[in-house]
């Protein structure tokens, strides 16, 4: 067994049944990019438990990168995390507390947000201490390998999409619960792009689960509210510099 990387920051303690555990934090990845190396230094920045950071890279589904990841991890403790997001600081400490504080939890996802801070999900009132009980996305969660019976990812969805949910669903049919915490909010750069298996992967849920989800039952904005955001132009960011003056305004 590897030893853990400390803590980039001052080591919280986590009461409850993960007191004085280390975590694996999963990253998996399509190719290597420079979001996928932000979100390693976003790691490496804000981590306050003793943790091992695994980047599953490899031009395959997600799903099978998520398992390569599970594969080559030696903790109980997991997170995963989508390699475009951004974390706050107390993001890992704070997703374990929340996890342990009931048997039934299976899995806590932060709440994400896009850059500008507009949110992504349905409850942008979400406030420190409130848990929203939802099916959650695959993009910044933490869960317990042995509550889950170490549950893996089907792999029979292609590229991404899908796989995550139909994972949260899989444990939700052990008696488990997925919440979303309004104690870590996370930046998730996510843009939105052309995914030529969401049709596959979509009839692939269906025929399996016998339903899909009805809208109330996810935590993220629709596709049209994905599609309808954009980043601030920099003139919007960068206020122009006063006549005189030698550079932007503070």
């Amino acid at each position: 067994m590897s030893a853990l990387s400390p803590p980039a920051v001052s080591q919280q303690e986590i009461p409850g049944p993960f007191a004085g555990q280390g975590a694996s934090v999963i990253i998996p990845a399509y190719e290597d990019t420079p979001r996928l190396r932000r979100a390693i230094w976003s790691v490496q920045q804000t981590a306050d438990l003793p943790f091992e950071l695994i980047v599953a890279q490899s031009k395959q589904c997600v799903a099978k990168n998520r398992n390569a990841g599970l594969a080559r991890a030696t903790q109980d403790l997991t997170f995963f995390l989508d390699d475009d997001v951004l974390l706050p600081a107390g993001w890992m400490s704070r997703l374990a507390a929340v996890l342990g504080r009931a048997a039934d939890r299976g899995a806590v996802g932060g709440h994400l947000t896009f850059p500008n801070g507009a949110p992504q999900t349905r409850r942008p009132d979400l406030r420190p201490g409130e848990l929203w009980e939802v099916t959650i996305p695959g993009t910044c969660f933490v869960y317990s390998r042995a509550r889950v019976a170490d549950q893996r990812f089907d792999e029979e969805y292609l590229g991404s999409q899908w796989e995550d949910t139909d994972w949260m669903w899989a444990i939700q049919a052990r008696g488990l619960k997925t919440f979303i915490t309004g104690d870590v909010h996370a930046v998730h750069d996510h843009q939105l792009a052309e995914n030529r298996w969401l049709r596959e992967n979509m009839q692939r849920f269906l025929e399996k689960w016998g339903r899909l989800p009805a809208p109330e039952e996810v935590a993220a904005i629709s596709p049209e509210q994905f599609a309808q955001w954009a980043p601030a132009p920099l003139a919007d960011l960068v206020r122009a510099p006063r006549p005189g003056g030698g550079g932007a305004a503070c």
